[in-house]
C-alpha cells in the first residue's frame, strides 16, 4: 500500500474515545526540549503532584512545586488573608505575579478544596501507594538473539511511598531496564524526608537533588526548561526530592534546612553517589521581596579525571577535585522582578549571569538576560541557563509575552550567543542563534488553536575521511508546528502538523513532515487515548519529536525521521478508590525499511510492537 493510501485511510478513521490532563502540562515542555530523560522525569514528577492531589489553598504544601516561585507563594498567602480561600483555579489570575501558562499548569497538577491545618499528626494517618509495572518490546533485538545482551528485554519496575500531610514522605524504589539481568545491576533508590516541622524547613536522608540560586554555583538532578516566552530566570528550591527514576546528576547522602534567627536560613549538604563526594552549605537570607544566598562546596572524584589530548578539549577540567563558591540574589519591586548569580571556581575563573523580568498582567511580559562564562570555568555541579555546557559562552536573551488584536496570544523567545574557544564539533570560536515564536487562540472554551515557529543556527565542523583537516560550516534548522484542539464534555480531539527542514552547506537539505490525530476520552474511572502520527522525514537533522500519552514512569516521547505510520492506545481505570489498572500498546510501522535500528538493538522487519502494564494500590 502507498504512502499515499495509507494518508487517505488513515483520515477516514473512525475517532476510538480517548487522557489525562497532566498530558497538557507535560507538552509545553516537551515541546521544548530534544533530552527525553529530563521530560520524562518532569512528567513523572508532575504525574506524582497530581496524583497526591496538592490543593492550592495549602501554601505549605505548594512550596513543593517546581513551578512556583517564593514570591508567587508569598502572594498567594496574602491573598488568601486579605480574601479567604480559593474557590476555583480562575482566581489565580487576581493574584499578582501568576501569568496564564502557570495558571494553566496549575490547573492540571492541583486541587481547589477548603484548607485547614492539621495540628496532631497520627502515622496512622498517613496514606500509602505501591506501585508495579512490566513492559517491553515484542519483536527481539539482535542482541537478545545472540547473546551480546546479559539480560532480557522487560523493563520492569516499582515504587513504594507513604505520605502524612506532605510533612513526611518516604520511597523506596527498583527499577530494571530493558538488557539488564534482573538483581543487583538494577537500580535501587530510596529517601525519607521530613518537611516544615519547627524550625526545620526540610530533610532528607538518601538520594536528593540541591538547587540553588540561577544554577551557576549548585544545580544537581533536573534543570528547568526555559518555556517559550518565559524568562529565564530561576528559583532555585534548595534541598529538594530527586525524580524517582531518573539517574543522572542524584545525590545520596543528607541534607538539612534549617531556619535560624528571623531571616535567615541555613543548609548543610554531605554525598557520595558513584565515586563522586560532595560536601558544602549555603546561608541564605529572605525579608520581604529579597532573596539572596552564599552556596559553596566541595567536589572530590575517588578517580581522577584525564582526558586524551583533543583539539576541542584543552579547556576540559582535569583532576579529582574542585572548589566552587557563588553568590545570588532575586529582588521583585512591584511587577518587576531581577535575579542574578556570580560564581567563581578554584582557579578563579568566573561564570555570571543577570536579568530582569517584569509582568505586566497575566498575559503581557518581557524578559531580558545576559550570561558570559569563562571559558576556564570548571564546576561539575552545575546546571545554568545555556546552549552548551555551561562553559566557554556568552550570550543574550529575550523573552516576551503578549496578547494582540482578535484575542491571539502572542509568544516570542529569542537567544544570540557565541562560544569565545573551541567546543565539541566545531573547532573554532563560533555563534550561532535560537528563535521561537507562535501564535494562538482560543474560542469558547472548546476550541484552540496555535501556529508554533522555531528556527536554530549554529557552526560545526564538515566531517572529512583526514581527521587533520577541519573546515566548519552553517546549518540552519527550521520547523513549523500547527496544532488545533476541540474539547467537548468527557471528548478532545488534538490534531497537529509539523514540518521541518534542515540546510547545509555542503549537503543537500533534509526535509520533513508529520500529521498526527489524538482523541481522549475522560469521564468517571476511565481515561484513555487513541492516537496516529504519519511522517515522512528525509533525515535524522530534520527529525521531528512529538510528545505523547504515557503512562506514569513508561514516559515516550518518539523521534521521527524515514517514512512511517505510528499508533499507540493507552487507558487507564480506577477499578475501586484503592486500586487502578492502566495499559498502552503502540506499534510503529517504517514504509522505507526491512529493519529497524542497528548493532545490537536491530530488529528484523518493518514493525516494532512495545507494551506496558500498570497497576497501583492506594491505601
Amino acid at each position: 500500500m502507498s504512502l499515499r493510501t495509507w494518508l487517505i485511510v488513515i483520515f477516514l478513521m473512525v475517532p476510538v474515545p480517548l487522557m489525562a490532563q497532566v498530558d497538557d502540562a507535560i507538552e509545553q515542555w516537551a515541546a521544548e526540549v530534544e533530552n527525553d530523560e529530563q521530560v520524562a522525569a518532569y512528567a513523572d514528577e508532575l504525574i506524582e503532584l497530581a496524583e497526591r492531589g496538592i490543593n492550592i489553598n495549602d501554601t505549605v504544601a505548594l512550596s513543593q512545586l517546581p513551578l512556583l516561585t517564593p514570591f508567587q507563594i508569598k502572594a498567594l498567602k496574602n491573598y488568601i488573608m486579605l480574601y479567604g480561600q480559593l474557590l476555583s483555579h480562575k482566581e489565580l489570575h487576581m493574584v499578582p505575579g501568576f501569568d496564564s501558562i502557570t495558571v494553566s499548569l496549575l490547573e492540571t497538577i492541583t486541587i481547589v478544596a477548603p484548607y485547614s491545618p492539621v495540628n496532631q499528626w497520627r502515622l496512622a494517618d498517613g496514606s500509602h501507594s505501591l506501585i508495579t509495572g512490566l513492559g517491553g518490546t515484542v519483536e527481539q533485538a539482535a542482541g537478545y538473539r545472540d547473546g551480546r545482551y546479559e539480560g532480557d528485554a522487560i523493563h520492569a519496575h516499582m515504587v513504594y511511598s507513604y505520605n502524612l500531610y506532605n510533612h513526611i514522605n518516604v520511597r523506596f524504589v527498583a527499577d530494571k531496564d530493558p538488557t539488564e539481568p534482573w538483581g543487583s545491576g538494577n537500580f535501587y533508590g530510596y529517601h525519607l524526608m521530613l518537611n516544615d516541622i519547627g524550625r526545620l524547613e526540610r530533610l532528607i536522608v538518601g538520594r536528593y537533588s540541591l538547587q540553588f540560586g540561577q544554577g551557576l554555583t549548585l544545580w544537581t538532578g533536573l534543570a528547568p526548561f526555559n518555556l517559550l516566552g518565559s524568562s529565564t530566570q530561576r528559583f532555585g528550591k534548595g534541598v529538594r526530592l530527586m525524580a524517582t527514576f531518573y539517574e543522572e546528576g542524584y545525590q545520596e547522602g543528607i541534607a538539612a534546612t534549617l531556619s535560624l534567627l528571623r531571616s535567615w536560613h541555613a543548609t548543610a549538604f554531605a554525598s557520595k553517589t558513584h565515586g563522586t563526594r560532595l560536601l558544602g552549605g549555603r546561608m541564605e537570607y529572605r525579608e520581604g521581596n529579597l532573596v539572596a544566598g552564599l552556596t559553596m562546596h566541595h567536589t572530590l572524584l575517588d578517580n581522577s579525571i584525564s582526558l586524551a589530548e583533543r583539539v576541542y578539549n584543552q579547556d576540559y577540567f582535569r583532576g579529582n577535585q574542585l572548589f566552587n563558591a557563588g553568590v545570588d540574589a532575586l529582588w521583585q519591586w512591584c511587577r518587576l522582578l531581577l535575579f542574578g548569580e556570580v560564581a567563581i571556581d578554584g582557579s578563579g575563573s568566573i561564570a555570571a549571569l543577570a536579568g530582569a523580568n517584569l509582568v505586566v498582567d497575566s498575559r503581557n511580559s518581557l524578559g531580558i538576560s545576559y550570561r558570559h562564562y569563562d571559558v576556564g570555568y570548571q564546576n561539575l555541579m552545575a546546571q545554568p541557563y545555556s546552549m552548551g555546557d555551561g562553559r566557554n559562552e556568552h550570550g543574550w536573551t529575550f523573552d516576551a509575552r503578549t496578547r494582540l488584536s482578535l484575542k491571539i496570544d502572542a509568544l516570542l523567545s529569542v537567544d544570540i550567543h557565541t562560544f569565545p574557544s573551541l567546543r565539541y564539533g566545531i573547532y573554532h570560536p563560533s555563534s550561532g542563534s535560537w528563535l521561537r515564536a507562535q501564535l494562538g487562540r482560543s474560542v469558547g472554551g472548546k476550541f484552540y488553536a496555535s501556529l508554533r515557529y522555531a528556527s536554530r543556527a549554529k557552526e560545526r565542523n564538515v566531517p572529512y575521511s583526514d581527521s587533520t583537516v577541519y573546515v566548519d560550516e552553517q546549518t540552519l534548522k527550521r520547523q513549523l508546528q500547527g496544532e488545533v484542539k476541540w474539547e467537548s464534555g468527557s471528548w478532545r480531539l488534538i490534531t497537529r502538523g509539523a514540518w521541518s527542514i534542515f540546510e547545509w552547506e555542503n549537503g543537500e537539505p533534509q526535509r520533513g513532515w508529520l500529521v498526527s490525530q489524538q482523541v481522549r476520552y475522560s469521564a468517571g474511572s476511565l481515561q484513555a487515548a487513541l492516537a496516529y502520527i504519519l511522517f515522512d522525514v528525509d533525515g535524522y537533522y530534520a527529525r521531528i519529536y512529538l510528545n505523547e500519552s504515557n503512562i506514569q514512569y513508561n514516559f515516550t516521547m518518539p523521534m521521527y525521521y524515514g517514512q512511517g505510520l505510528r499508533v499507540y492506545a493507552v487507558a487507564k481505570y480506577n477499578i475501586s478508590r484503592h486500586l487502578t489498572l492502566a495499559a498502552k500498546y503502540a506499534v510503529i510501522h517504517y514504509f522505507d525499511r526491512d529493519s529497524i535500528g542497528s548493532g545490537a538493538a536491530m530488529t528484523e522487519g518493518s514493525n516494532r510492537q512495545t507494551f506496558y502494564l500498570q497497576l497501583r494500590l492506594k491505601f
